[in-house]
């Protein structure tokens, strides 16, 4: 089982990301609504899989990164994104994403992302 911590700023797509992750098997340990707070929880948790999205208040997900890495180096950051944009695909990759998933496409692409990352 995947322990997975799951951030995105819409209260709405946490609870339907959650549903989908924890009916693919997986354990959602933690959730955050902001960059800062899923830095916080990815310390005190220590994710095996952050399912991060970009675009979030006060901190972004590109901002994270970095520090989510730092204070849980053997989490692997899967990226949720409403925008299919090259720039961001690549820029999230180059601060250590493992996957990039684009929201509202087939629930089972955040899964077999959340699995394969957590296998990993």
């Amino acid at each position: 089982m995947t322990r997975v911590l799951l951030c995105d700023d819409s209260a709405q797509i946490r609870e339907l990301v959650r549903t989908v992750l924890e009916h693919g098997g997986n354990e959602v340990v933690a959730e955050a609504d902001n960059g800062l707070k899923a830095i916080e929880a990815a310390e005190r948790e220590q994710p095996d899989v952050v399912l991060l999205d970009l675009s979030m208040p006060v901190m972004d997900g590109l901002e994270a990164m970095p520090e989510i890495r730092r204070v849980a180096p053997d989490a692997r950051i899967v990226v949720l994104s409403g925008f299919d944009n090259r720039l961001l695909v690549a820029q999230a990759l180059e601060l250590g994403a493992v996957r990039f998933v684009v929201k509202g496409g087939d629930p089972s692409e955040i899964v077999g992302a959340v699995s394969e990352a957590g296998a990993a």
